[in-house]
Formats: structure tokens, C-alpha cells, sequence
């Protein structure tokens, strides 16, 4: 069994990175295969992790400050949104 696979992209200042993160990157990493894509935005402090179901993203949820992050794909991750941004 191969271990699980993760894009971690943390979105960079300005408008048009912005749309490249959440739009195009995330169009490029679907058509990949890559199971499981996070953003992170320091803009908002939050994390918004996505699944790869069929040929199309889903997102899973938006995590931000004490919550804990839930990834389908590291189930055992304890990780809290504050300590990547805080921490």
C-alpha cells in the first residue's frame, strides 16, 4: 500500500495569487490525481482542505484558530489551525 499523497499550498499575497491558488492550481492538482490538497491562507489564518473524489475536488471543511484540522487522508494528524499560524 502506498502512502497517501498531499499538495500543501499556502497562498501568497495579492489578488491574482490568490485566484491562482483557490482556482487554477486547484484545477491543475484535480486533473493530477492528487487525493488530497490543502490551501492555506494566511490572508484568513485558515486551512481549507479538499478531497479528490472521481475527477473532482469536494471540500472537506475550513479550519481556522483552536480547530483541529481533518484530513481524510492523515486521520491520526494533531494538528491545531493556531499552532501553524502562531506557533
Amino acid at each position: 500500500m502506498s502512502p497517501p499523497l498531499l499538495v500543501v499550498e499556502v497562498v501568497n499575497p495579492g489578488e491574482i495569487q490568490r485566484e491562482r491558488n483557490y482556482i487554477a492550481k486547484r484545477i491543475q492538482y484535480q486533473d493530477c490525481g492528487i487525493p488530497e490538497y490543502w490551501i492555506v491562507d494566511p490572508e484568513t489564518k485558515t486551512i481549507l482542505i479538499l478531497k479528490l473524489i472521481g475527477t473532482s475536488y469536494t471540500e472537506v471543511g475550513s479550519f481556522s484558530g483552536n480547530d483541529l484540522v481533518l484530513s481524510p487522508g492523515f486521520r491520526r494528524l494533531n494538528l491545531k489551525v493556531s499552532t501553524v499560524f502562531d506557533g
